[in-house]
């Protein structure tokens, strides 16, 4: 980044931004730079804020943030008994306890395959609805008690811990929404990268891409009147290398897209 460059970054933890303010003036000290307390989904409306009328490049890290994991007091993680929060943004939204304590079984179920392909969504759900009826699952232990008892699968708790944060935070609607605003909003050869880190995550991603990477045809003609509005930077995922992996483990499933806008 130049001294000309102006850079905008969002996030909906207040946490995330002071660390960035704090990394970004050490080593981009003469770059304008806002740093939003809001979600991507509203870039439209940001941007239109802070007069930007076009983008030149934007990054989405869909990965959550390590801190959020580290930090034991946010309920993200199975190893720390915590508060079920799992909220970005603490000052606002449901909790992952609201969610657990008032969804239906059917509810609880249906976000459990949604978003982590639990294959053992139903017990769990059974389980999580008959034991609210006499006791509160206040903690992250409470709820990892009852995941266990109602699965064998080891990897059970990761993936429903994984689906309520998910659904805390609205995440998937987020992406499609901002991505969406974002590609509207890219200049000309402007470029848009992503990153995932899940198979979900990831697939909503290539759905949403897809319709900008083709053109329209002609039906008559079968020539394209219309480019695609998209094109492939890298044809495949840029995917870490082993040394990143062995300096990174959480770096292990992320993908990269790159796309360039057309017209």
């Amino acid at each position: 980044m130049s001294s000309g460059d102006v850079f905008v970054g969002i996030d909906r933890d207040q946490d995330n931004l002071a660390l960035a303010r704090e990394n970004l003036d050490t080593v981009a000290p003469t770059v304008t730079k806002h740093l939003v307390h809001s979600s991507f989904a509203d870039i439209d409306t940001i941007l239109e804020n802070l007069n930007l009328p076009e983008i030149s490049f934007i990054l989405y890290d869909l990965g959550v943030s390590s801190a959020h994991y580290d930090d034991g007091d946010r309920g993200f993680s199975i190893r720390y008994d915590a508060p079920l929060d799992m909220r970005f943004d603490r000052t606002q939204g449901r909790t992952a306890r609201d969610l657990v304590m008032t969804l239906s079984e059917y509810e609880l179920r249906d976000l459990m395959f949604r978003y982590a392909d639990e294959k053992k969504a139903v017990h769990i759900a059974r389980s999580i609805v008959e034991i609210r009826k006499t006791q509160s699952i206040d903690t992250t232990f409470d709820l990892l008690d009852i995941i266990k008892k109602a699965s064998f699968d080891d990897h059970s708790p990761k993936r429903v811990f994984q689906a309520l944060r998910i659904a805390v935070n609205a995440e998937f609607e987020h992406v499609e929404i901002s991505i969406k605003k974002a590609i509207d909003q890219l200049a000309i050869w402007g470029y848009i990268a992503i990153i995932t880190f899940h198979s979900i995550e990831d697939r909503i991603v290539k759905n949403l891409i897809t319709p900008y990477l083709t053109g329209t045809i002609d039906d008559i003609t079968g020539q394209t009147i219309i480019p695609a509005r998209l094109t492939k930077y890298n044809k495949k995922p840029i995917l870490p290398t082993e040394l990143e992996i062995d300096k990174n483990p959480r770096s292990r499933s992320a993908k990269l897209r790159v796309l360039k806008r057309s017209y």
